[in-house]
């Protein structure tokens, strides 16, 4: 436990040095407007706290038709729009529905969805699907590279890539206030939100942070991290073909159990290359 516990420290700091980073190139690149209007004052923090989960409950109902009654409906991963939000972190969602509401992220359909809801509306649907399960998992263990796995537990120091893991939980469950949880989440989905990232097409990340990352991972590691995500869902006996012999090699382990990777360690002062020129 107490070894564990040293590794998600380590982990954390390695993480908040690279973020640290990543601000100080981001800020040169922020737009004039606000990436996002949520502050996580306490009063919009006990919106989510004192949810009203039955309330929460109806207004789902209305969302199911997109997102899915619940974490086993496997129909949803056609979508490449549409995420899985069972399971995901109460904050995160109530963000994403705010961003869509003043339009700091761009949706059409999702806008007219939500701008009839109140923020206590918004808080109550949002603590309800954080009490569903993560989604199942949709992709085959065997299926994911050691570099995906090295990617999402160590990131690329060298590149000012800190791990996913860092602030997305060492399960995929996510963290951080309002961190989204990616454990089971749709690979299409996955693929098009860091696309636009990458592309510039969203921007509601706070200092510009995902599409900085975005931009230095190339589509091959993108598409490499959506399976490692969407391999560590809930089991699912029917995600991929992979022998028992398979699961049983030890990159396969890595990638089914991400709760033990390698400690990652802070880059050297030595070893860190030249930030990048603002534009």
């Amino acid at each position: 436990m107490q070894t564990n516990t040293m590794q998600t420290s380590r982990l954390i700091k390695a993480s908040a040095i690279a973020l640290g980073l990543l601000s100080m190139i981001g800020t040169a690149q922020l737009h004039a407007d606000p990436s996002s209007n949520v502050v996580w004052t306490s009063e919009t923090r006990n919106l989510i706290k004192n949810a009203d989960l039955e309330n929460g409950a109806k207004i789902a109902k209305k969302c199911a038709k997109c997102h899915g009654a619940d974490g086993t409906d496997m129909d949803v991963l056609e979508e490449e729009d549409t995420p899985y939000v069972a399971g995901q972190v109460a904050h995160a969602t109530y963000k994403q529905i705010i961003d869509y509401q003043d339009k700091t992220r761009d949706d059409s359909t999702m806008r007219k969805k939500v701008k009839k809801l109140s923020k206590q509306d918004i808080a109550d649907v949002s603590a309800f699907y954080e009490t569903q399960a993560l989604p199942l998992s949709s992709v085959a263990a065997s299926s994911v590279t050691p570099e995906a796995t090295r990617m999402a537990t160590r990131g690329a120091g060298e590149r000012f890539i800190p791990p996913c893991a860092g602030c997305h939980g060492l399960k995929g469950e996510g963290s951080i206030v309002d961190v989204p949880a990616l454990a089971g989440q749709s690979p299409s989905y996955f693929v098009t939100t860091m696309m636009a990232y990458k592309e510039g097409d969203r921007a509601n990340d706070i200092y510009s942070r995902m599409r900085f990352i975005a931009g230095e991972l190339s589509e091959k590691e993108i598409t490499e991290l959506a399976d490692y995500y969407a391999s560590i869902g809930t089991h699912n006996p029917d995600a991929g073909t992979a022998s028992k012999e398979d699961e049983d090699t030890e990159a396969d382990t890595a990638a089914e159990e991400p709760t033990k990777p390698e400690t990652p360690d802070a880059p050297e002062a030595t070893e860190t290359p030249e930030a990048p020129k603002s534009e």
